[in-house]
């Protein structure tokens, strides 16, 4: 019995050796055993990462107060209805469910998008099965076919399957999902092989074929929003390409922000240099300055240029974008051509308080003054919540406008200047800063309902209700950030009316008419849906986070990924980090 036991000992550790130290095996010998590609190119096997983190623990703890738990479980039964009728009506790799007719979509590569983007949700919930289901779908996943004359869309890919897998990863640890994240990182490079390298539209992963969306112009968002990813995925395989490419976007990038430190939102693809005088932090832009600041983050607070990047746009921002309402001082961000303003507010750009917040609370004091920090918070404010609030569904309109001067009314630019919210900020300082509090800051006046006549301030302008996470995510960041209990309120508000307004038989469906008290549905359901509300309706009613920014930082997809430091030989070799940023 002991000369077997030695025996098995002996055996064990040659195996360990092998396996730490494969020698001459090839490279696809190691892809076969171990799920990854080839070994990394660059550095070998980075000596700052462990070959095998230890699994994390499962994250969404049982709230204390029986009321958040039964809420939590709500949501935990939503999106088990979505997703699991997801499996059952759109056969695998199908990328949506069409929820009023219970039809597969292949809208999205046919690579299984709903399945990707929500791995890290079922992690979250603690849906084991319904994890290892789909991690075993994802392990037949073939990004290098694909047929000739199609493409995979640079944006959405990266932010949607490259994050879900890297996110997936990063929780489970199961070394499939890091090989199919490094094959699908690998086979969408060629989107950069451009002039200018900025990324094209659209590649074919077979081919390498690239294609653009109508002449040879990119979105901010399209070109600044993949570097989290990549460079995570950088750190963890090792393979500086990974890094290097994405940072050349950040050069250029850096050599082109203006003055104000806002980019316009066209970039030609040819020179990288921007082809337009359109300013938004909406849609064609939003994650693009989303990046900056989880970029920092992400790298431990090495990045410092990426901080420095992030205030000096933040200033411009807030400076030229946001106004205050007449009548009921809402705080409101909007986009500006040539900075007149538009006086359009997006849904999408909802992300932004929590963006102020997230920073806020995370800058050291030698890049965010006090002062900058308050001012940050108090833009921070609640009218994303009050867009919900004032309709009879409870929904928020995918865009409204706000009363004023618009193009096209006589003297259109007259008077916009008093309409910037720092305009009145400084005429509230000089008069002594009456009540604490600046205009547009605080509780400035409850909702109002459709039978009260009273100006809303807005008119809506598309009043669809497309599922979207973005107001949702700011109530989750400024509760974890303030602790104050309203925005976890408001966020459970928020998803009352969805849970009430667009279930299905089968899943949810985005809805037109939020002025309805019961809008019509319409035949969609996006993936970000389960990727992201669900998620963040989930985390706002957990006692702790079981992400804190400390810790993870999460994509414009909501997929979490790793805090992670580079090792200094790494930081000299890629050129990371010009020295710290002094305030």
């Amino acid at each position: 019995m002991h000369s077997q036991r030695r025996i098995v000992i002996i055996l064990a550790g040659l195996v360990t050796l092998w396996f730490f130290f494969p020698g001459s095996s090839d490279s696809s010998e190691f892809h076969d055993r171990h799920g990854l590609h080839e070994p990394p190119r660059f550095f070998g096997r980075p000596d700052y990462l462990p070959f095998h983190p230890p699994a994390l623990p499962h994250a969404g703890k049982r709230p204390k107060d029986p009321r958040w738990a039964a809420r939590a479980e709500s949501v935990k039964e939503a999106f088990l209805h979505a997703y699991r009728n997801y499996e059952r009506y759109s056969p695998f790799p199908s990328d949506e469910l069409r929820p009023l007719t219970n039809e597969s979509l292949t809208n999205f590569n046919g690579w299984g998008l709903t399945l990707v983007d929500s791995l890290d949700t079922m992690h979250l919930l603690g849906l084991k099965d319904d994890f290892n289901r789909a991690v075993s779908k994802v392990a037949t996943l073939d990004f290098t076919s694909m047929p000739r004359g199609t493409y995979a869309p640079f944006f959405e890919t990266v932010i949607r399957y490259l994050g879900g897998l890297l996110s997936a990863y990063a929780l489970s640890h199961d070394p499939i999902l890091l090989s199919r994240a490094e094959e699908l990182g690998e086979r969408l490079l060629p989107a950069f092989h451009t002039t200018s390298g900025l990324p094209a539209y659209a590649v074919n992963t077979e081919t390498n074929e690239t294609r653009m969306n109508g002449g040879m112009s990119m979105l901010l968002a399209e070109i600044a929003s993949c570097q989290m990813e990549y460079k995570y995925l950088a750190y963890l395989t090792g393979r500086e390409e990974f890094f290097t490419t994405v940072e050349r976007v950040m050069d250029l990038m850096k050599a082109s922000q203006p003055a104000h430190g806002m980019w316009p939102t066209i970039f030609d693809i040819n020179t990288g240099l921007p082809m337009n005088a359109l300013h938004t932090v909406g849609a064609w832009a939003d994650s693009a300055y989303e990046y900056l600041l989880k970029q920092y983050l992400l790298s431990g607070k090495t990045e410092h240029r990426m901080a420095q990047l992030y205030m000096k746009s933040m200033q411009g921002i807030l400076e030229n974008l946001v106004f205050l309402s007449h009548t009921r001082n809402l705080l409101y961000i909007t986009d500006a051509n040539g900075l007149i303003p538009s006086r359009k507010f997006e849904h999408l750009s909802c992300f932004f308080p929590g963006l102020l917040a997230l920073g806020a609370s995370t800058l050291p004091d030698t890049i965010m003054s006090s002062k900058e920090k308050e001012l940050h918070m108090w833009a921070a404010t609640h009218t994303c919540w009050i867009m919900y609030a004032d309709q009879p569904s409870g929904l928020g309109a995918e865009i409204v406008l706000f009363d004023g001067n618009t193009p096209g009314e006589p003297n259109p630019v007259v008077g916009y200047e008093e309409e910037k919210w720092t305009w009145h900020l400084e005429k509230w300082e000089k008069s002594g800063k009456p009540g604490g509090k600046p205009p547009g800051v605080g509780n400035a006046g409850p909702p109002l309902t459709s039978n009260e006549n009273v100006q809303m301030d807005y008119t809506l302008w598309t009043s669809s209700y497309l599922l979207r996470p973005e107001t949702l995510e700011a109530m989750f960041v400024m509760y974890r950030t303030t602790g104050d209990v309203k925005w976890r309120n408001r966020g459970w508000q928020i998803w009352e009316a969805i849970e009430s307004k667009t279930r299905t038989a089968s899943a949810y469906a985005t809805v037109f008419g939020v002025d309805a008290v019961n809008p019509p549905r319409d035949n969609s359901m996006p993936s970000y849906f389960l990727a992201e509300t669900v998620k963040y309706a989930y985390l706002i009613t957990l006692d702790v986070d079981p992400w804190p920014s400390e810790k993870f930082i999460l994509n414009t997809e909501a997929h979490p990924l790793p805090v992670f430091t580079w090792g200094d030989k790494q930081r000299h070799r890629m050129g990371i980090d010009d020295g710290p940023m002094i305030h």
